[in-house]
């Protein structure tokens, strides 16, 4: 899978982040549950079971600014995807948040899973009211209620696809959070536990996300797929 041209800078932050949640930088958390044990990549996991177990290359955390490893191919990522997709439904519908639960069936916005500069594989989605989110740098201001949602996948060196935490990003009454045009923040770890919540419970744990939202404050302070990831409207 190649690297997303918009992983350049635009108006000085990183476009290649969807969304608006500045994902795993949101704290990153473990992510030890809901494996679907049937989500593999056939390649790397071929490849790694010829390698003596001491020649088997380890898993890094995943943290800001790195893409993920092992890298796939588009095709891989679709793959891989399509499997893991319905697990992250079901982590979603059992969530301790009522936002989370309903996203079900919420209009796609990426295409397909990329990678993220946080070491996953991203999808985005938004609810009803962030239909103008499909304009992407051309959209309007979201109206309240509007929610857009990122959920995704990790691939091991070993082949194992796993899912990762999923985040949320919900517009607010006007002066919820002025800083961030009164967006809130969302992160919920791969259990479907909430972690934190803008200006609510541990919500030092997504001060990241309002730090690095800040700095798109010319683009209604979201940021966008990458265009070769989008989903043609």
């Amino acid at each position: 899978m190649s690297v997303p041209s918009s992983f350049r800078s635009t108006l000085g932050v990183p476009t290649a982040l969807v969304l608006s949640l500045c994902v795993a930088a949101c704290q990153p958390q473990p992510e030890t549950v809901a494996t679907s044990e049937s989500c593999v990549v056939p390649r790397i996991a071929s490849s790694f079971e010829r390698l003596p177990p001491a020649a088997r290359p380890a898993d890094e955390t995943p943290r800001s600014g790195i893409l993920p490893t092992p890298v796939l191919s588009d095709a891989e990522g679709v793959a891989a995807g399509d499997c893991i997709r319905p697990t992250l439904f079901q982590i979603a519908a059992a969530s301790d948040n009522v936002r989370l639960r309903g996203s079900a069936g919420w209009t796609r916005i990426s295409a397909q899973f990329y990678p993220s500069e946080h070491g996953r594989y991203i999808e985005v989605a938004v609810n009803p009211l962030a239909v103008g989110y499909l304009r992407f740098e051309d959209g309007p201001s979201l109206p309240v209620g509007a929610v857009i949602k990122k959920h995704g996948f990790r691939a091991f060196q070993s082949g194992a696809v796993r899912p990762g935490p999923q985040f949320l990003m919900e517009k607010m009454p006007p002066g919820y959070d002025p800083r961030v045009g009164d967006w809130k923040f969302t992160l919920i770890a791969d259990t479907g536990t909430t972690v934190g919540e803008t200006l609510g419970r541990d919500g030092d744990k997504v001060e990241f996300c309002v730090a690095c939202h800040k700095s798109a404050w010319r683009q209604n302070f979201l940021f966008f797929v990458p265009p070769e990831y989008r989903r043609k409207s």
